[in-house]
């Protein structure tokens, strides 16, 4: 089997992997968790843990891949919201569905429902398929809803990439050309950076510039390698 993209930043396991042997056993690895919030610059760090040597599993992949036309999770969408939000070519309409979410907290918990138990057992998939192919190797799962989903628990370190609320807003209105209102509508969908930073164990702060991010991470790089726990996520 082989991954469905590049080494380091993976993005879907074709199955299920078989059983370790007790050698691989020996060697475990610590489970860890990225995230942050809209526009903190999450994805950034995950390439610099992935340029690093990090395997990345992204929560964010999985979701799209799972609401590709014909997937389980694509039939119940449409169940639920009706062909109105899927293209000729079926589709999801993302930005659409996005719009509706922000303002309808029912209709955002239902495809939650749908969609979060699927896009975990991908995840766990994959961290099963590199705990065989690569025990030595860190794996990161990014996860932007960790702490909104109930997740935490299942991890030993969650990273949190943190910038203060002011700049979060001038960077998503700048990156999706949203009015500030919109923004903070979006935002109001998430815990609040503040909020999350009170329960992550490490926080990369992503307010100055580049550089200053990479040096934390290098130096975050150093301490996880040498972690030793076995990474699981609940199969639900």
């Amino acid at each position: 089997m082989t991954p469905a993209r590049s080494e380091q930043h993976v993005l879907m396991a074709g199955r299920a992997a078989p059983r370790p042997t007790n050698q691989e056993c020996a060697v475990t690895r610590a489970r860890i968790c990225l995230t942050g919030g809209i526009a903190s610059g999450k994805s950034t760090v995950a390439k610099m843990f992935a340029d690093l040597g990090a395997i990345i599993l992204d929560a964010d992949q999985a979701a799209r891949d799972v609401v590709r036309p014909g997937a389980p999770c694509w039939r119940q969408l449409m169940d639920l919201l009706g062909p109105d939000y899927f293209d000729e070519q079926g589709q999801l309409k993302r930005r659409l569905l996005r719009q509706r979410i922000i303002l309808d907290e029912q209709c955002r918990s239902e495809v939650n429902t749908i969609m979060h138990p699927v896009i975990m057992a991908v995840m766990h998939e994959q961290s099963e398929y590199w705990r065989q192919a690569d025990p030595a190797r860190p794996v990161i799962f990014e996860i932007p809803l960790v702490f909104e989903a109930n997740l935490a628990s299942h991890f030993d370190t969650i990273i949190l990439v943190f910038v203060p609320r002011a700049l979060q807003i001038e960077r998503l209105m700048g990156r999706d050309n949203l009015s500030r209102e919109e923004a903070e509508k979006s935002l109001g969908m998430q815990l609040p950076l503040e909020e999350k930073r009170k329960y992550a164990h490490r926080i990369v702060d992503n307010s100055v510039d580049l550089e200053h991010t990479r040096r934390q991470v290098e130096a975050l790089w150093k301490e996880l390698s040498q972690q030793t726990k076995s990474p699981e996520l609940p199969e639900s």
